[in-house]
């Protein structure tokens, strides 16, 4: 199934809107489904590093400033990017169905992909599986319909009997402890609880999950990284609030916001103690 056309079903509940329903509003999750969403150059790249790692996805319009970048008198702009003919060039690819993405950004990604099948143990899980495979089920307490798309499954080997489900993801650094907090903050336990539920639901069995996690600066170090199962829990259970928000939303037809209130904002204890320390620093 294209990509496009996954995203754009809006008879179904993915990771993303189930997300957005716990961690936002209904309001914010309702205007993200019916309002067209502005392109965003990050994700663009984003796109295009995951198809030289997974071999799927995205067609692309290579711009070239020497080709593209151009004045109106046929030279090369010193800001190629705010030419007519780029932004010209750039429309007609989305248009046409392409994700416009820069010569220098291509070569990243492909420096990423490279880097990727130097590490033995992600190289090791990006062969032999299956690339953005589709899913969609029936929530069994609400019928809601929900929908999944995979980065990539493997398939099993002697050497590795067991499925293991790898989802990709770029970010400015690869360290551990940042994870982390990208965990926390983009909600990646409830993903990953959301895709386990829903491959259960089609019959998959006795899975693993891990995350590859590449940064996007060089020298584009690599981890492969498992995520506690206590925090999956958590994110099951998390997933399972969005569901019911979402089913009492669509059976009232309303998509409440922020509540109107004056909202008291406490610090957490690690932000307190950071602040606090700062009244010991020497003048």
């Amino acid at each position: 199934m294209p990509e496009n056309i996954y995203h754009a079903d809006p008879t179904s509940l993915s990771s993303t809107g189930a997300r957005t329903l716990i961690r936002q509003t209904p309001k914010q999750f309702y205007n993200d489904r019916h309002e067209p969403q502005k392109p965003k150059p990050e994700y663009d790249f984003g796109h295009c590093a995951h198809k030289m790692v997974l071999g799927e996805g995205n067609q692309f319009k290579v711009m070239d400033p020497k080709i593209h970048g151009l004045t109106a008198d046929g030279k090369q702009s010193q800001k190629p990017t705010a030419t007519g003919m780029w932004k010209a060039t750039e429309a007609k690819a989305r248009l046409d169905g392409l994700t416009p993405i820069t010569k220098a950004q291509m070569e990243t990604a492909q420096r990423m992909a490279g880097v990727v099948f130097d590490h033995p143990l992600a190289r090791n899980l990006f062969t032999d599986g299956t690339a953005e495979m589709s899913g969609y089920w029936h929530d069994d307490a609400t019928r809601i319909r929900c929908r999944l798309r995979t980065d990539w499954i493997t398939e099993p080997t002697k050497r590795r009997p067991r499925r293991i489900v790898v989802d990709y993801k770029q970010s400015t650094s690869a360290e551990v402890d940042h994870f982390e907090d990208m965990v926390f903050k983009f909600g990646y336990h409830q993903q990953q609880a959301w895709y386990e539920d829903g491959l259960i639901q089609h019959g998959f069995e006795g899975f693993g999950f891990v995350f590859v996690l590449q940064s996007n600066k060089p020298p584009y170090d690599v981890a492969v990284c498992e995520i506690d199962p206590e925090i999956v829990d958590l994110g099951r259970r998390l997933n399972r609030r969005a569901i019911e928000i979402y089913a009492e939303c669509e059976a009232s037809n309303e998509w409440p916001g922020i509540p109107p209130v004056v909202h008291r904002v406490g610090m957490s204890n690690w932000r307190r103690e950071r602040q606090e320390s700062l009244l010991h620093v020497a003048s």
